[in-house]
């Protein structure tokens, strides 16, 4: 399990390293100068102020949407189902869930299983933690979308 955990740590820091110094053209530019848009971080949204973007986040249990009908932070219960992880419990770290990462409530987040019991922990700036279809860790948002088939809207 040392080695397993080691591997991931590894993984996960090599995973924040490269993605340093990268940044989402959303962050950037002012898109609107009277309204507020999303990036890929489904929990932030920007918005401009004296022509500089200002980023800001949603709350705990709330993500950004903005489409035809609805612009601002939704709670998670009116989100697409495949966007947010609804049911999600602390794990108990018996058996399998000892062994891995498991998925939080907050999509940029995971739970490991510590000799204290489960610690939550945050995926590196810019990613969200993603266990499915072989995929394992913290990735960046545009994978992590993919994956989940989280579009906007």
């Amino acid at each position: 399990m040392l080695k397993a955990l080691v591997i991931f740590f590894g993984l996960l820091a090599l995973s924040h390293a490269a993605s340093v110094g990268t940044a989402s053209n959303a962050t950037e530019v002012c898109q609107s100068e009277d309204e507020m848009w999303g990036g890929e971080d489904i929990r932030k949204f920007y918005f401009c102020l004296d022509g500089k973007v200002i980023t800001d986040e949603c709350d705990d249990g709330y993500y950004y949407v903005n489409n035809a009908t609805i612009s601002g932070c939704l709670p998670s219960e009116m989100m697409q189902a495949s966007c947010v992880n609804l049911d999600i419990k602390v794990p108990d770290c018996s058996e399998a869930s000892k062994m891995r990462p498991q998925a939080c409530d907050d999509v940029a987040s995971f739970y490991l299983c510590t000799s204290e019991g489960a610690k939550k922990l945050p995926c590196p700036e810019g990613k969200a933690f993603i266990d499915q279809d072989g995929y394992l860790g913290c990735f960046k948002w545009s994978v992590w979308r993919s994956l989940r088939n989280c579009t906007d809207g």
